[in-house]
């Protein structure tokens, strides 16, 4: 019985309702991970204020602080401050992609779905006409349309970027996702690093004192 071709379209109808659902959990993860953001956000933001006022303060105070940590010493420590800021700045260009990226996405998905809520109730007027008469309409939302018509408002780098990532994520269904999770690695990467560079600086700076 199982074999039975009547049962065909039951198994596909299983086959989507699971494969849909998983998707929607999916999905549902990776807007929970992407609001780990505005922590990483805030914490490089106290990290890069601190890099600041200590770089300040030892610009401000080169004359005194040459004798106890050296030359060499005052350099290394610069250097780690610079490049600590550096991946700060870094950072915070993420953190801000990826706080705009949520944003827009929240909307899309919102308007989108009233949209398409509303043209669903027409659509199905539309197939019971067409069957009334007995002819075939096209139905459905064009995808192609919508784009081309999004993207001649848009710089030529920006409709660049946005084809190469649905060429990169073509078939995936968490191609609105994805993009945001590499910005959000990368941001995390460079917290990381900018937090890494800083205690290499109170390393070095111990050191440095501790020679002279």
């Amino acid at each position: 019985m199982s074999d039975d071709p009547r049962t065909e379209p039951l198994k596909e109808w299983n086959r989507l309702a699971r494969e849909n659902t998983e998707n929607a959990i999916v999905s549902s993860m990776f807007e929970a991970a992407a609001k780990s953001s505005d922590p990483m956000e805030q914490f490089s933001s106290w990290l890069l204020m601190g890099t600041a006022a200590i770089a300040s303060f030892l610009i401000a105070n080169s004359d005194k602080l040459l004798p106890l940590v050296s030359r060499e010493g005052f350099l290394v420590c610069g250097g780690f401050l610079s490049l600590s800021c550096a991946f700060g700045f870094l950072s915070k260009i993420y953190a801000l992609r990826c706080k705009i990226g949520i944003e827009v996405g929240s909307a899309v998905r919102k308007i989108f779905g009233e949209h398409l809520a509303k043209y669903e109730e027409e659509e199905l007027k539309i197939q019971d006409g067409a069957k009334f008469w007995g002819i075939n309409l096209e139905t459905g939302i064009r995808m192609e349309r919508v784009l081309s018509e999004f993207y001649k408002s848009q710089p030529k780098i920006v409709v660049w970027f946005a084809t190469r990532l649905l060429r990169k994520f073509e078939g995936n269904p968490q191609i609105g996702h994805l993009p945001l999770m590499t910005m959000l690695n990368k941001q995390g990467l460079f917290s990381f690093v900018q937090a890494v560079l800083f205690f290499g600086f109170l390393i070095s700076g111990f050191i440095y004192a501790a020679k002279i």
